[in-house]
């Protein structure tokens, strides 16, 4: 062990605890996620955020569910930009549109 050790005083050692979530978000509910961790939101003032109840978020998060076109305009403003990869097809790009 390493480092100066004082008779009567308690020894702690910190760690850092590896984030709980993707740097690299691939799914919705990652995004979701990533965005709410680094705001330091809880899952009910995320929700709180979008209109939408926590049991929602919490659906969203573990991709249990996806949002319908309504819930896609309160969820792009609380992400910053529209998590959905790029549109290849015709309806993709009707769907997108539909999504903004």
């Amino acid at each position: 062990m390493c480092g100066a050790f004082l008779p009567g005083v308690p020894l702690t050692h910190k760690a850092l605890r590896p984030k709980d979530y993707s740097q690299e978000p691939q799914t919705l509910g990652e995004h979701l996620k990533k965005r709410r961790k680094e705001l330091g939101l809880l899952q009910r003032e995320a929700a709180a955020r979008m209109g939408v109840s926590t049991e929602t978020v919490v659906n969203w998060e573990n991709d249990k569910t996806r949002p319908v076109p309504a819930q896609f305009r309160p969820l792009i403003a609380f992400l910053g930009y529209d998590p959905c990869p790029p549109s290849r097809t015709l309806a993709e790009r009707v769907a997108a549109k539909q999504r903004v």
